[in-house]
């Protein structure tokens, strides 16, 4: 078993990689993004420094060599007694001469460099010339570059010059310093634009992903629209293209097996609806099956002429019967029906209303509506029916453990149970609700489940006044 520092050294990463995760692809690419070129822009900097650095120091040592060739070059020509006047027409404001013996003896030297000390001492006649670094505490405290060079034709008489190096350090710091300043200015810009960037290519995916989610299964037909440059997202388009027609395709040959297989199936059972009838009819002595064969026939039949009415709303084949509706008349029938055949307390408020639409589909939504609420309610029932300005409202309301919020908006897909068992006499097929919201639907009206004060169901039905076929 890991020891407790172990085991909170494994979960640091996962915890980190978590929080990076997170973080979402925009922010992640933008943080790589900066993140890179602040390495990139730490390390061009540094080697530029250190590489302007070095050019610095040795051209300063070029030019100290030369001057003191030059200086010995002078010296050795004119001769060792016009050193001073050599000096005087040689000398500027920023290299430091001394002509000097090997012994450390200043034979003269320009105005930064008067006195008795020698820049270099203890030179060795037998080296002519060589370069170095050191600080001139009699002169400042800043390094200079020395280069010493023996004058031609004499054994011990030395040029030495010097330049200071401030202001090699002066340039460093200054560019150094302007690479401090650039490099936020730098990272924050690659940041800003690489969000943007990022962005404007996730705008892109956003739109397919916003467009493919609005596409439900009654528009799988339409498709998304491909972008003209030939990317990722094109490619991502054109896949999701792929897909919706296959799924299309698939959907398509579903409902036409629904609706033929409904349309073979009617014969058959209208045929042994009727055998079954002619033989209870004329049999002496009826058996104990032929009731429960009967209502097997019924439920099938009802199960088909549902299929049947789906296959035709998938078509957009929903024809409506346009006719005068009193609604409540229908609501009020639905009630009287439910106090017949059940037990439960069914308690109503009807307002008088009439509208315009198909009464048969009206009918069988309210049917379906008020089956599934005795299908699931404990003791009660609510039916109400109330008008505003511009709509009908049918509220249905039982007592039974009601639908979970994540739940209600698809128990209206077709063969949803949300039933923890599928008895017959408990469950139905899954098709009631999904018919229901076809009919609404092509009424130009909406439902929607919701939750009551006695925590049950509550199906709402609005309807417009003025109903007519919207599909």
């Amino acid at each position: 078993m890991p020891s407790a520092p172990y085991a909170r050294r494994m979960r640091r990463p996962a915890i980190l990689e978590t929080r990076w995760q997170r973080l979402g692809l925009r922010a992640r690419s933008t943080a790589v993004a900066a993140a890179t070129l602040g390495v990139v822009l730490v390390i061009m900097g540094a080697t530029m420094s250190m590489v302007l650095n070095a050019m610095l120091v040795n051209s300063t040592r070029q030019a100290v060599s030369l001057r003191a060739h030059d200086i010995a070059t002078q010296v050795a020509a004119k001769g060792i007694t016009s050193v001073q006047a050599v000096l005087q027409a040689s000398s500027n404001d920023q290299t430091v001469i001394q002509v000097v013996e090997a012994n450390g003896h200043v034979l003269a030297s320009t105005a930064a460099a008067l006195g008795e000390t020698a820049m270099l001492g203890g030179l060795d006649p037998a080296v002519r010339t060589f370069t170095t670094q050191r600080a001139l505490p009699f002169i400042d405290n800043t390094n200079y570059m020395l280069a010493a060079e023996r004058v031609t034709g004499t054994s011990s008489v030395f040029v030495i010059t010097a330049q200071s190096l401030a202001p090699v350090q002066t340039t460093l710091q200054v560019i150094n310093l302007g690479l401090l300043v650039a490099l936020p200015l730098l990272l924050l810009f690659t940041g800003w634009a690489t969000w943007h960037a990022v962005g404007r290519t996730l705008r892109s995916i956003d739109e397919i992903r916003e467009r493919v989610d609005r596409i439900g299964a009654q528009q799988l037909h339409e498709r998304i629209a491909v972008p003209m440059a030939e990317d990722e997202v094109a490619r991502l388009a054109r896949t999701m293209n792929a897909m919706l027609e296959r799924l299309d395709a698939s959907a398509r040959a579903q409902r036409r097996f629904i609706a033929d297989a409904s349309h073979e199936l009617r014969s058959p059972l209208t045929s042994m609806r009727t055998s079954l009838d002619v033989e209870q009819a004329t049999a002496a002595a009826v058996p104990p099956v032929f009731p429960v064969l009967g209502d097997e026939l019924d439920r099938m039949t009802r199960l088909v002429h549902d299929l049947l009415l789906l296959a035709k709303a998938d078509e957009r084949a929903l024809l409506l019967r346009q006719a005068d509706v009193d609604l409540d008349d229908l609501v009020g029938g639905e009630v009287k029906r439910l106090r017949h055949q059940s037990t439960l307390a069914v308690t109503s408020s009807i307002t008088p209303v009439r509208i315009v639409g198909d009464p048969d589909r009206l009918a069988q939504a309210l049917r379906n509506l008020t089956d599934n609420a005795q299908r699931h309610a404990r003791s009660r029932i609510d039916i109400a029916l109330t008008t505003t300005a511009n709509e009908v409202q049918v509220t249905v309301d039982d007592d039974g453990e009601g639908v979970p919020e994540n739940e209600r908006e698809r128990i209206f897909e077709r063969f949803v149970r949300l039933d923890d068992h599928r008895a017959r006499s408990a469950g139905g097929s899954g098709l009631g609700l999904a018919i229901v919201r076809e009919i609404v639907l092509a009424h130009g009206g909406r439902v929607r489940m919701s939750e009551n004060v006695w925590g049950g169901a509550q199906a709402v039905l609005t309807l417009p006044l003025s109903v007519g076929s919207k599909r």
